[in-house]
């Protein structure tokens, strides 16, 4: 049993997975309710997904003081930026490879100093607590080096379609969680449209123009942030296939998607 920390094994530090570690199945749950006085029960307005708390077990065994000590600086150096706070990481488990959290230290590092070596707990905290695979859905190929485990459907990684004419296809959400639908689309064409699972992102009449749709909803027109430049419908993406079609007249497009897979 091991992790990876932004890929890199802890041995490159020195350091010793303990493996007795804290990975919980779920992030915490917040749920929205209100009790009213004289009704029993209370009102329940759903519920939303906390953190994820993550406690990492590391030991170190090294005879010589100094370098034992320049290992877990370098170790500590690894978990900060260069202004002091603490980065972002892509902790992935070995029980797991194809999915990683972003995470970051959450609190202070108590090292347990003994004489030839040292154990201490790292706190991470995933803000942000659900998994992503570790590729992007346009380098899923026959080629890719993906771990067995993973559960990909039949045509992820086909895209650069040529769009002449309105046109229906397939797009698969290999995740358990609804995604934004990324994707670039360059060309030309009049009253082109987007549409997917019910919602219709229209981008208007362009000559040349190259629109890129990012997994953060922000929309660029030849690399430029222009959220003018469509109706403000942002697209997602249902787990499993999703059906998707492109609209309009005089269409000389191609269309081509890049999707993170995220898994609750």
């Amino acid at each position: 049993m091991g992790v990876k920390l932004d890929g890199r094994d802890p041995k490159e530090f020195g350091l010793i997975f303990l493996q007795d570690h804290y990975h919980p199945m779920t992030p915490e749950i917040r749920s929205k309710t209100l009790a009213i006085p004289g009704m029993s029960g209370e009102w329940d307005f759903g519920s939303e997904r906390g953190p994820k708390p993550f406690n990492l077990p590391f030991g170190i065994i090294e005879y010589d003081r100094f370098k034992k000590q320049r290992k877990l600086n370098d170790f500590v150096a690894f978990l900060f930026d260069v202004y002091g706070s603490p980065r972002s990481i892509k902790l992935s488990f070995n029980y797991e490879p194809d999915k990683y959290y972003n995470v970051k230290l959450k609190s202070r590092i108590d090292p347990e100093r003994l004489y030839h070596s040292a154990k201490f707990d790292v706190p991470f905290i995933a803000h942000k607590p659900e998994r992503k695979f570790m590729l992007p859905s346009n380098e899923i190929t026959m080629g890719s080096r993906i771990p067995i485990m993973s559960h990909i459907m039949w045509g992820t990684g086909v895209s650069n379609r040529a769009i002449t004419r309105t046109q229906t296809f397939m797009i698969a959400n290999n995740g358990t969680l609804s995604i934004p639908f990324a994707f670039r689309l360059e060309g030309s064409g009049s009253n082109v449209s987007v549409s997917v699972n019910g919602k219709t992102m229209t981008l208007g009449s362009f000559s040349n123009k190259v629109f890129e749709i990012t997994d953060n909803y922000v929309v660029k027109v030849n690399g430029v942030t222009d959220l003018t430049s469509t109706n403000g419908v942002l697209l997602e993406l249902l787990p499993g296939m999703n059906e998707i079609t492109v609209s309009g007249t005089n269409l000389n497009l191609s269309i081509s998607e890049k999707l993170t897979y995220q898994y609750v």
